[in-house]
């Protein structure tokens, strides 16, 4: 044979034509197609159910695991949660490689063919042969006589072989029938360990129920949220067997560790009570009550929360006409009725705060709103009353539930307006006997730290009642009438005891009006006869002091010459 020239064009090489799908049960015959997708069925069926024996078995062992320990070492919530995210992890895995996987991975029927083969030598690759040659011939490709008489071939040889053996049963209902078993096992124990089997499966989904004791333990103070440094009560109840002690474990974040004895109270022995001083750090703390174990709880130390500004915004009351006043933190001075605005801030995020009010009658607190940007700011407004006032306090509570300790307490001095003043200057007698048709001369003056409103002249008579004429108020409060008893209606004759005063009001709309009278006076209603009667009576007695004063006077006037001749010496 000749080589060939170095320029000549090598002749193309043949490619073989190959299948772009895996062999299907449809592109084989019956013959082959039928048993080959039995085999493969039963092996699905088999291994998905050692899975699921297999996983029924984990649980069962898992969940028993859990709730013995849990009875045995009475786990914490924290301890529990993470035993079940581990049983369920574990539960999860298994699933997907024993269940999941083989129902994914089912046998095709080349993988059921390459089975036959493995079990019985003796087929050697014929029936693998066949298999894809019949998916060859179903594609167009290969020879179709060749395909026919391999396929018959090998359904021959398969007629006479037991099939089933290839996948056997026996294993999985071994395991099966110790699964029922387990399954049974666990039931019946739980049954007969009733009420306490719902009780560990409540813990197990993460309740706090505490295990059964003689001894219950109930915890009074909980999780505590406490001002860093302040002193901190722990406490908790016993139940059922009450012990003569008990213990109490504390663990705090710097790794410290106490154990403490705690003896019930005088009062009443199922309370155990302990009380720890100046507590800076952050820790648990647990109650040991005879068998019985309490939950446990934490202890946190907050900073207390601070107000650094703070404003007091008073408006008076209008009628008053006075400028709004702003004062700052400490003695305030408050004028009763006015509307007093409140403005400060903390130190620290806020969920309340409010207003306290000291003194002899002090009113409901009133609620302050937080606001601003971090919640740190507190507005609100309050009246300020009339009379009982003496103090006011700013208590607040923390967004982390801590409420301020040693609040400051300013005091207040509580003004008001006082009632208008009215003075008489005529007449001076408190009683005054006067002729119905006379005329008896009022003169006085009124005044008021703001203005009089009114001013009314009353009077009080068996026959007309209560009676009340307004007054011309003058420069200065100047008042001034004339009352003639005979021109009232209905007329007053002599005889006639009149009760009379002088009352004025101010213009206070909020906690008034003040009011402000004379004493009351008495007005007698006398004919002209017996006026003259006691005119002349009072004259009478007018002369008789003036002669009792000259008397005195001639008198001292001898004691005096008397006392000087016996001062002077004899010559």
């Amino acid at each position: 044979m000749k080589p060939r020239p170095p320029d000549a064009k090598s002749p193309p090489t043949p490619r073989l034509r190959r299948r772009t799908r895996p062999v299907e049960y449809r592109d084989v015959p019956a013959g082959i197609a039928t048993p080959l997708q039995g085999l493969a069925t039963r092996h699905t069926a088999v291994r998905l159910a050692r899975g699921v024996t297999g996983l029924v078995l984990i649980g069962v062992a898992l969940g028993l695991g859990q709730l013995v320990l849990d009875r045995a070492l009475d786990f914490p919530r924290s301890v529990r949660a993470c035993l079940l995210v581990i049983d369920l992890a574990v539960v999860v895995h298994f699933a997907r490689r024993q269940v999941i996987a083989p129902w994914r991975l089912r046998w095709g029927v080349a993988d059921a063919a390459f089975a036959l083969q493995r079990q019985w030598k003796a087929l050697g690759s014929r029936l693998i042969c066949a298999v894809e040659l019949a998916g060859s011939a179903t594609a167009g490709h290969g020879s179709p006589q060749l395909a026919a008489l391999l396929i018959n071939d090998a359904s021959a040889m398969l007629d006479g072989l037991p099939i089933k053996t290839v996948v056997p049963w026996q294993p999985v209902a071994k395991r099966a029938g110790l699964a029922v078993l387990a399954v049974a096992a666990a039931l019946a124990l739980g049954v007969s360990q009733q009420p306490l089997t719902a009780l560990l499966l409540r813990r197990a989904a993460l309740s706090d129920a505490p295990l059964p004791t003689a001894t219950q333990v109930v915890s009074e103070t909980g999780n505590l949220r406490i001002v860093e440094g302040a002193s901190v009560e722990f406490a908790a109840r016993a139940t059922g067997v009450l012990p003569a002690q008990g213990r109490l474990e504390l663990a705090f974040a710097g790794g410290e560790h106490r154990t403490v004895l705690v003896r019930p109270s005088n009062e009443d022995p199922a309370r155990f009570v302990f009380a720890l001083n100046n507590v800076q750090q952050a820790g648990t703390y647990r109650f040991f009550l005879g068998d019985g174990r309490g939950p446990i709880f934490s202890i946190t130390p907050l900073p207390a929360p601070l107000l650094q500004e703070i404003t007091f915004r008073q408006t008076f009351p209008a009628y008053t006409r006075r400028a709004a006043l702003t004062q700052p933190a400490g003695a305030l001075t408050l004028f009763a009725g006015s509307q007093v605005e409140i403005v400060a801030r903390s130190n620290a995020a806020l969920s309340a705060g409010s207003v306290r009010f000291a003194g002899t009658t002090p009113s409901a607190d009133v609620a302050l709103t937080v606001e601003g940007a971090g919640a740190r700011n507190l507005r609100g407004t309050f009246t300020v009353p009339a009379e009982g006032l003496s103090g006011l306090s700013l208590p607040i509570t923390s967004a982390d539930g801590i409420t301020a300790t040693n609040t400051t307490v300013y005091p207040v001095q509580l003004t008001t307006d006082a009632a208008p003043i009215v003075s008489l200057s005529a007449p001076t007698a408190a009683r005054v006997t006067l002729v119905p048709t006379a005329r008896l001369e009022l003169r006085g003056r009124v005044s008021d730290d703001f203005d009089v409103a009114t001013a009314e002249l009353v009077w009080e008579s068996p026959l007309t009642g209560t009676t009340r004429v307004p007054l011309t108020i003058g420069p200065d409060g100047a008042i001034s009438t004339d009352f003639v008893p005979a021109r009232e209606a209905p007329t007053l004759a002599a005889g006639a005891s009149i009760a009379w005063w002088i009352e004025a009001t101010d213009h206070n709309d909020v906690t008034g009006p003040g009011i402000g009278r004379t004493d009351r006076r008495e007005l007698v209603l006398v004919t002209l006869a017996a006026k003259r009667q006691e005119m002349l009576q009072r004259l009478q007695e007018t002369s008789r002091q003036l002669e009792d004063v000259a008397r005195r006077q001639g008198d001292v006037r001898e004691d005096l010459g008397e006392a000087l001749r016996r001062s002077t010496p004899t010559p």
